[in-house]
Parts: C-alpha cells; structure tokens; sequence
C-alpha cells in the first residue's frame, strides 16, 4: 500500500534552508514519503492567505493526505499545535491560529486533536521552529501508519477568521474578498448559487474606497485591455479582473473586505 502524500504550505519561502529541513525530517522518519509542495511563498504571516491556499489545493488530492501548513507568527507562544481530520478523511496539522477556518467552514471536520505526544517529535524542539521539530516529524510518523488517536486529546473549538457567507437582498449581494492572487484579481466568496440570478450584462461593484462597473463574462478576453470583467473563476467564486491589470492595486482592497454587488 502506498503511504498517503505529506503536503507542505508555508510562508518560509526558498530563499533558506527551513523548507528543506522540514524535508529531511520527514525523509529520515519515512524515507518512501511523497512530499508536495502547495506554496511556500505565502506572504509573511499572512494566516489568511495560508488558509485560502490551502483550502483550493487540498481539495484535489486523495483521502488520507496530509497537510502541513505552517504560517505561525505565534510559534513559541502558547498557541496550540492541531491535529484536524475532515469529513472527507485528509489530516491538516497546523498551527491553532485560524490558517484552518476555510478548511473547517467549507469542508467540514470530523475531528481535532491538540498535538502534544512528545514521542512524535524531534529530541530537541527549537522555540522558533516548530514546523521542524513538531508538524513535520508528526505528519511523517503518521504517513507510516501512526494511529492519530495517539497525537493527543480532542478539542471542542478551534481559532477561526471572521470568514463570512454572502447576503442577498433584492437586486444586490453582500459579499466578502477572500483573496487577491498575484496579477491582482478579486476573489470573492460569492458562488454560483448567488450569481446564478443576476440579470443583464454588467453589474455595479462597490468596495471601501473605489466603485466601479464590471461586465459579466467567462474570461479576461471577453473584456478589451484596461476594462473590468467579473467571470466564475476555476475555484467556483465570483471573481472580478482588470484585463492586464491590477484591480487590487488599484483599488487599494484587502483580504476581508466586503464587498458589493449591484444590478
């Protein structure tokens, strides 16, 4: 039987060495272990970027997957170390700092334990390090088998983000921008559930600080360059683009902003 894949997601970037020592702890617990690589360019303590990654990854890999994510700007504090297991079987340890509220919101956890069996750690654990000397030694001992009843006990919560759902009323929706990828774009957390309703063939956009008209369409090139589109993205969100531009830079938007829609 193969042993089920150990994904990494960090904001360590490749610059260092720490990726690469994450590596070799797990290789020297099980030398067969498959290891990927989401992202390690997360921008630097970035706990809800981290959690929106990881999210649209996790959800193309197989049941039993295992997850390390670590965008820790407590590491060394008391913040807990977690163990979560969702519906669909797949294991995230991470830190207990909200990077898991995409993955507990819109895939659902069956479990989640605190991690704290020392004998599935390293020997010496370095204050600042703990994706070293915790979350790496412990994803690699349970992709040899390890029961993950032995990591430690259950919790009843863990830390979420103030991630919401979108409102609709009459001809407008609430919504809420989950994420600006790097060319710049919108990602919202509208679906088509929300969109499936619009009529007519450009919709009005208002953000804190700029307001502006977006056609609706599929993709960049159903605009000219410079205009706006607002398409159904590959992650099933409403996302809204400047064609070859940067939208989000322009209208100086944040992750967690809200944002509204009008027809």
């Amino acid at each position: 039987m193969v042993d089920p894949p150990i994904v990494l997601l960090t904001d360590f970037g490749t610059r260092d060495h720490f990726v690469s020592a994450m590596k070799g702890v797990i290789l020297s617990i099980n030398s067969d272990a498959t290891i990927v690589d989401v992202t390690h360019e997360v921008p630097k303590f970035d706990v809800w970027t981290g959690g929106f990654l990881l999210y649209n990854a996790a959800q193309f890999f197989p049941s039993g997957s295992i997850f390390v994510a670590v965008v820790d700007p407590e590491v060394g504090k008391r913040r807990k170390i977690v163990l979560l297991r969702t519906r669909d079987g797949k294991y995230f340890i991470a830190p207990d700092n909200g990077i898991l509220t995409f993955i507990f919101k819109m895939i659902g956890a069956e479990w989640v334990r605190e991690v704290k069996n020392r004998k599935l750690m390293m020997d010496e654990i370095s204050p600042s390090f703990h994706g070293r000397d915790i979350m790496a030694p412990v994803a690699a001992h349970l992709s040899r088998g390890a029961k993950p009843e032995i990591v430690g006990p259950l919790l009843k919560r863990i830390r979420l983000l103030p991630v919401r759902k979108p409102e609709r009323s009459g001809r407008s929706i609430r919504g809420q921008v989950w994420h600006v990828d790097d060319f710049g774009n919108l990602i919202t957390n509208i679906d088509m559930n929300f969109v499936g309703g619009i009529r007519g063939g450009k919709i009005n956009v208002c953000l804190p600080e700029k307001e502006f008209t977006a056609v609706l369409g599929k993709t960049f090139g159903d605009v000219r360059r410079g205009e706006i589109v607002a398409y159904m993205g590959s992650s099933g969100l409403l996302e809204i683009a400047k064609n070859r531009g940067n939208l989000a830079l322009e209208a100086r938007v944040k992750t967690g902003q809200e944002i509204i829609i009008r027809w």
